[in-house]
C-alpha cells in the first residue's frame, strides 16, 4: 500500500477483484437455482439441473478456497477506508458473516447432494453421492439447513450491495472504487 498522500493509494489487487467479481456472478447464478428447482420438474430435468448446480457450486468452492488463502493465509493487503468507526465494525462483521456463509452454503450443499435420491454428477463426469444410502428425512433436514443458509447469504449480499451503493451515491466516497478500479486517487 502506498503511504504517500500525493500519490494513489491501492485498492484491492487485480487477482482479488477478479475473485470477488467472478464469485459474485457465479453466486447470483446459483441464486437462480431457487427458481430452477421447481417441484414440477421431471426427474430427468431435475438431474440435469443438479449437474449444473453442483458443477457451478464446485467452481465457487474452489474460488472460495483461493480467496480464503489470499485473504486469511497470505493476508493480501486490504485498503484502509476513511469511514466512521461504527461502519468499519459493521463492515467487519458483515464480511465475517459473508465468509462463514460462503463456507456453510457449499458444505451443506455437498452434504445435501450426498444425501440426494438422484445421482448428482459434477461436470457430468463423476458422481458425488451414494444412492444406496438415501434417507429422505436426513436429506430434507440438510436441504432445509442449506436453504436457510442461502437466504441468509442473500440477505447479507443485499446488505453488502446496499452499502456499496450508499458509499457511492450518498457518501460519494471511494469505498466502491477499491473493488472496481483498484486504485483510488487521494484528494
Amino acid at each position: 500500500m502506498n503511504t504517500s498522500t500525493n500519490m494513489s493509494r491501492s485498492g484491492f489487487s487485480l487477482g482479488y477483484r477478479i475473485l470477488h467479481w467472478s464469485m459474485a456472478v457465479l453466486i447470483l447464478l446459483m441464486f437462480m437455482a431457487l427458481v430452477g428447482f421447481n417441484p414440477e420438474l421431471s426427474m430427468e430435468e431435475r438431474a440435469q439441473m443438479l449437474v449444473g448446480h453442483s458443477s457451478i457450486g464446485s467452481i465457487i468452492t474452489l474460488l472460495l478456497i483461493v480467496r480464503i488463502a489470499k485473504r486469511f493465509i497470505k493476508r493480501d493487503p486490504v485498503p484502509e477506508q476513511s469511514i466512521e468507526e461504527w461502519q468499519k465494525k459493521a463492515s467487519h462483521f458483515a464480511h465475517i458473516g459473508l465468509y462463514l456463509l460462503m463456507i456453510i452454503v457449499p458444505v451443506t450443499g455437498y452434504l445435501t447432494a450426498n444425501m440426494h435420491q438422484l445421482p448428482v454428477m459434477v461436470f457430468g463426469s463423476f458422481q458425488i453421492n451414494d444412492l444406496a444410502n438415501y434417507n429422505e428425512q436426513a436429506f430434507l433436514n440438510m436441504r432445509s439447513i442449506h436453504e436457510i443458509s442461502i437466504y441468509l447469504l442473500m440477505a447479507l449480499i443485499a446488505t453488502h450491495v446496499g452499502a456499496a451503493f450508499y458509499h457511492r451515491l450518498i457518501k460519494k466516497d471511494d469505498v466502491l472504487q477499491t473493488m472496481t478500479k483498484g486504485t483510488v486517487k487521494d484528494k
